[in-house]
């Protein structure tokens, strides 16, 4: 029931004044009683506050509600006459009584006239004003006389204020909000810190926890919404010390959830298996995987014993996270010791089948959240090893196609369906959500007909699907489960755009990401934000340049100004790599490769594939300076763990970065095999892009062979020309056309070409304006300078003067953004 305050009297005679429409006929405009209307019902449905406002904070926002401030003092004034009246206890008692007449049953009386100046008992009005007149007449006599001199200390300290003194200490404690209310706040805050941690700054966000706090220190679930804050901080003792005291303080006050089999069993345990989970997912956030492995087989271990099948399943979606985003040396509790050491790609097939198992046992407990995190694990996983998804094979005992080019087709072709399954399910589960589903029916009475079927769920009502929530499932988890779903639904578009950035597809990658931010903006995570605002970095500056990907962070930035995410720090430090690459500066492209090194985590715990990147730049640095031989066996090392953990693309892409260090060594035919393997392997992995700048490279080693050689580079080029004009980014296009160019002149004789300038000309001025894009400007003074030669050879001596012209100037630069 509630507990009465004087906010609720307050609110009560605001709602009898405005109920009643002789009272303020003329003293509020129509506009006005509009304002007041909308205000009330503002306010009984208020729980973003703590506690409830002064007397004087109620007159305040009254009078910012009304339009007028002259309406404003005649009701604030008719507020206070009508709880000055109420001078004794017996009048609190006359006061509900009167207000109980104020409901009407529209069900049972259709006299229009008879039910002027009330309020329907089904709206929300009247659900409220019940509410405070049953909580009223079920008080104890001390509880009335306490709420009457709560009442009168409450009039004296808003009298006090509007005379311009300061209230006496004490005299009105701030009252708080019920418990439920104060529960429900905490969820919200919880869920406020999920999406807005990069928006507000630090102290906003822990605010009201500390006024809370400071209010109502046994309310243990502040200590949960600090644990919170500090996870998104990265305060790891903060973290770990506020679970601890959330788990302590709540033990024996928290309503026991169901378990499957309760004969026996303690209420606590279900609440050490809560505790354990919690930790366990903690210590994985920071990085600590064994700690973590630690506090995840005790769980499993305590819900095994008695039967608590949903923190096993919970349990088994942590280990799949663990598993999933750690270094294979990292986990070493799960076998024997020594065996990730010699083997890293042994947990790989252990980490597919408990991804299978979760799936199968959320899908039996009806868990929909967790379903979808193993749907969409799953999809991730056969994208990122090449496995087939068999979500779409009908036929198990149909001899499924081996190869690579059948994983990676239906790994996409999986992703895509857990894309579309998730959205589906999250639409279920947001109706399922909406609406609590009946009791189940009584068994018949003897002698009557059995004809009850069974209940039907929200799902049933559009679809054949059965109920999406266990019958038994505790109160209140039916919407949070729906709110996981749909920040699931939200995470999914971002695993489409990484499957379409891999398929070579810039515009699909974009417009899932963009879907993500237009779609799920407002419960999707800030890290997950983030990850969307730098896959679109990519793909501007793929398309437009650096300076384009500098507009996107900056808006990032923009709209997450608090953030610390790691995927944008990845991303800008990325782009700024890679642009000091372009430019030449191999000082500043070696700082940036530390400093994107600096940012992995040191024991690949949370994210193993930015180090690969990081290392990557590094060797990308090495080759830019001319160090051949340290990026070669820098490459090979990082080649040989790619292979060891199962990470074919980066395997594969760092074939072709072999095969450019030997190939700028002056090695061609050294790198010849690995160019050859490399466009082997992404060609069956359906890597397009991947498989044009391969061939690219290959169509160079044939120049490199001399001028005899330019009919076959020039067919290389020509065979993966339009998907290098349709998908590849600029660096890719300006190569190719470059090389194409080259191809030309080396087959080309004096005649053909005086007679077809333009065939090489147009290919080298576009590859001119695409280095230039990117900053790139010895390579577009090197086509600027082939333009000029080709001008001369056909006496045009106006496009060989600006061609020239155009070459000192691209010098200049060039030699200037290698000094900065």
């Amino acid at each position: 029931m509630l507990n009465v305050k004087p906010h609720h009297v307050s609110l009560c005679v605001l709602l009898r004044a405005f109920l009643d429409s002789d009272a303020l006929e003329d003293v509020v405009s129509d506009e006005g009683f509009q304002s007041l209307g909308d205000f009330l019902l503002l306010e009984i449905r208020a729980r973003k506050t703590v506690k409830y406002p002064s007397l004087t904070g109620l007159l305040l926002q009254l009078q910012q509600a009304l339009s007028s401030k002259d309406t404003g003092d005649q009701i604030a004034s008719l507020l206070m006459e009508q709880l000055g009246g109420l001078q004794y206890p017996d009048d609190l008692v006359t006061f509900f009584s009167d207000m109980s007449q104020l409901m009407h049953n529209h069900a049972s009386s259709l006299d229009v006239d008879s039910m002027k100046g009330g309020a329907d008992i089904s709206s929300a009005m009247g659900f409220y004003i019940r509410h405070c007149c049953v909580s009223f007449h079920m008080l104890a006599f001390e509880a009335a006389c306490g709420l009457f001199n709560d009442l009168q200390a409450y009039k004296e300290a808003a009298i006090h204020e509007q005379q311009g003194f300061q209230a006496p200490q004490g005299l009105s404690k701030p009252a708080l909000r019920n418990q439920a209310a104060l529960h429900a706040l905490l969820n919200q805050e919880m869920a406020r810190q999920e999406t807005l941690s990069g928006v507000l700054p630090a102290a906003d966000l822990v605010a009201a926890a500390d006024e809370l706090a400071e209010l109502a220190p046994e309310v243990a679930k502040v200590d949960l919404l600090k644990h919170s804050h500090a996870l998104h901080q990265e305060d790891y003792l903060a973290a770990v010390d506020t679970l601890y005291k959330y788990f302590d303080s709540s033990t024996g006050t928290q309503t026991p959830r169901p378990i499957a089999s309760t004969m026996g069993v303690e209420p606590n345990k279900g609440h050490l298996q809560e505790a354990l989970l919690s930790l366990g997912a903690a210590q994985t956030h920071f990085g600590h995987v064994q700690e973590a492995l630690l506090a995840l087989n005790e769980a499993v271990r305590i819900a095994q014993q008695h039967n608590d099948n949903v923190a096993l399943a919970h349990a088994l979606g942590a280990l799949c996270h663990i598993l999933s985003t750690a270094a294979p040396a990292a986990v070493t509790h799960l076998t024997e010791a020594g065996t990730a050491a010699a083997n890293p790609a042994g947990h790989l097939p252990q980490l597919l089948k408990i991804l299978k198992r979760c799936e199968k046992r959320a899908q039996d407990l009806q868990l929909p959240h967790l379903f979808v995190f193993a749907r969409l694990a799953l999809a991730q996983f056969a994208l990122e090893h090449q496995t087939g998804s068999d979500h779409n094979s009908k036929n198990k005992s149909t001899p499924q196609l081996s190869g690579a080019a059948q994983g990676r087709s239906s790994a996409a072709l999986g992703v895509s369906q857990a894309v579309q399954d998730t959205a589906r399910l999250q639409q279920a589960a947001k109706l399922a959500a909406a609406v609590a589903l009946p009791p189940a029916p009584a068994a018949p009475a003897p002698g009557m007909a059995g004809n009850v079927g069974p209940r039907a769920s929200v799902a049933d009502l559009f679809t054949a699907t059965p109920p999406v929530f266990a019958a038994n499932a505790p109160v209140g988890c039916g919407p949070a489960s729906a709110d996981a779903v749909e920040k699931l639904a939200g995470s999914a578009h971002l695993l489409q755009a990484a499957s379409w950035k891999l398929a070579g597809n810039r515009s699909l990658t974009q417009a899932s990401a963009l879907t993500h931010l237009a779609c799920y903006s407002e419960s999707a995570s800030s890290e997950d934000r983030a990850l969307a605002y730098a896959q679109l970095a990519h793909v501007a500056m793929s398309k437009k340049g650096y300076r384009a990907a500098a507009e996107v962070l900056a808006v990032a930035d923009a709209q997450l100004p608090h953030s610390n995410s790691p995927a944008l720090q990845a991303a800008r430090l990325g782009l700024a790599h890679g642009r000091a690459l372009h430019r030449g500066n191999a000082r500043h492209a070696a700082l940036f490769a530390s400093q994107l090194l600096g940012l992995a985590d040191p024991t690949d715990s949370v994210c193993k594939t930015l180090r690969i990147e990081a290392q990557q730049a590094q060797v990308r640095t090495l080759l830019v300076t001319g160090r051949y031989e340290e990026a070669a066996e820098s490459a090979r090392e990082l080649f040989e763990r790619c292979t060891e953990a199962g990470m074919q693309v980066q395997a594969v892409e760092l074939l072709l970065l072999l095969g450019q260090i030997h190939q700028a060594a002056g090695a061609p035919l050294t790198a010849l095999p690995y160019i050859l393997s490399c466009l082997l392997h992404s060609t069956d992995l359906h890597m397009d892009l991947l498989a044009a700048d391969a061939s690219c490279s290959l169509a160079a080693i044939w120049l490199g062979l001399g001028p005899s050689h330019g009919q076959q580079a020039a067919q290389q080029l020509r065979s993966v020309l339009p998907t290098v004009l349709g998908n590849g980014d600029t660096d890719l296009q300006a190569r190719a056309q470059m090389l194409l160019a080259q191809a030309m002149l080396a087959e080309a004789s004096q005649a053909e070409l005086r007679a077809n300038p333009d065939g090489v000309l147009q290919p080298l001025q576009t590859a001119a304006a695409g280095f230039a894009a990117l900053e790139d400007y010895s390579k577009a003074a090197e086509a600027q300078h082939l333009i000029a030669v080709v001008c001369h050879s056909v006496n045009n001596t106006s496009m060989r003067n600006a061609a020239a012209g155009e070459f000192h100037k691209l010098t200049w630069q060039a030699r200037q953004a290698q000094a900065c």
